[in-house]
């Protein structure tokens, strides 16, 4: 294990900036009062809307929100470039993050106070386009029972991924819907190189019921008996185990590396309502913004100090996960291509509509 990275990306760390004063220190909340906001969210939905909620208690200002997966969000907001609907994107991992930094979507925010309490510097690979609040790590969330009742051993490895009495299993992201899908992709692209790639993308898609269209669907799947093998993020499998009662579940990190993310937050560029978009972006880097997701379920780990990371998350500490270098501002920029290559080598009727 690289208990370094870990520790970097799940305990405490460095400060990113201490030029800059404590997250509360100097903000008046209330500033807005009576104002509005909208917020594209790429998290579970009880998240968003339990943020949304929270913020608009604290600061007064009517906050609205609309659900979508994280390709959806950047494709959303590309399209309104020259009329932005909404001011907020949060939540989502961050390779999307990246490729809408480099389409000029996102408004820099570089007095933002709350970069300073960050665990590390890890956290604020983004600033001051886009913030980390919180991270997660790709692996393999499966139903044990399952597995055994047909005789098979829970993967441990991306190449088991492709052997086929694993065939009708197995459940992935869409990379055109989704930021996981991109990753998946990416990650599998990083470690083995594109020719090998594509060749285990393809003969995964022998094993695959279907390519979901949001991250979190590849754990659903899995606990709707749909599936029996999911790839996707494992607080989300996690969740199901710790929260909702799924004893079944067993999660698994692939032998040869994985992935892991740095989820976002973001102001939109050209937005209606930038002054109160930044108060927003203030409150997601608070300890008090960031614990509610594992109230509703999400249990990433956290990126500022004096955040509680989920107690059940501490699982994934314990579990022996090898974590490649993951190069997400590579990812972000081949979003596109790694999408298309994806497409090239999978059937695309299992593909979900969007």
């Amino acid at each position: 294990m690289r208990k370094g990275m870990l520790l970097c990306l799940a305990l405490c760390g460095v400060l990113f900036c201490a030029a800059f004063a404590s997250a509360d220190d100097g903000i008046n909340w209330r500033a807005y009062e009576g104002s509005e906001l909208m917020v594209y969210g790429g998290s579970d939905e009880p998240h968003v809307a339990a943020v949304c909620k929270a913020f608009e208690a604290k600061t007064g200002i009517k906050t609205s929100y609309i659900r979508l997966s994280g390709n959806d969000c950047f494709t959303r907001i590309k399209e309104e470039r020259d009329n932005p609907q909404a001011d907020v994107w949060y939540g989502g991992t961050w390779d999307p993050y990246i490729a809408a930094t480099k389409e000029g979507l996102l408004h820099p925010y570089k007095e933002c106070k709350g970069v300073a309490n960050y665990r590390s510097d890890q956290y604020a690979v983004g600033y001051p386009n886009w913030f980390g609040i919180y991270s997660g790590w790709i692996g393999f969330i499966c139903d044990g029972e399952e597995l055994k009742a047909r005789g098979l051993e829970v993967p441990k490895s991306w190449e088991d991924l492709t052997k086929p009495e694993y065939k009708n299993l197995l459940v992935l992201a869409n990379p055109g819907a989704t930021g996981t899908g991109v990753m998946v992709t990416s990650i599998l692209f990083q470690i083995f190189g594109e020719e090998k790639a594509l060749q285990m993308i393809a003969a995964m898609d022998k094993n695959v019921t279907t390519y979901v269209k949001t991250g979190s669907g590849t754990s659903h799947q899995v606990a709707l008996g749909e599936a029996a093998i999911g790839v996707g993020f494992l607080h989300t499998g996690l969740d199901y185990k710790a929260n909702q009662g799924y004893d079944n579940f067993v999660l698994s990190g692939p032998a040869e590396g994985t992935g892991y993310e740095v989820g976002g937050a973001a102001i939109i560029e050209g937005c209606k309502h930038l002054n109160e978009a930044k108060l927003f972006i203030e409150y997601a880097l608070t300890p008090e913004c960031q614990e509610i997701g594992q109230t509703v379920g999400s249990l990433q780990f956290l990126t500022v100090k004096g955040a509680k990371d989920p107690e059940a998350a501490q699982e994934l500490l314990k579990m022996n996960i090898k974590l490649i270098k993951y190069d997400s501002e590579w990812t972000g920029a081949n979003k596109n291509m790694l999408i298309e290559k994806w497409n090239s080598a999978i059937s695309k009727e299992k593909v979900q509509a969007k």
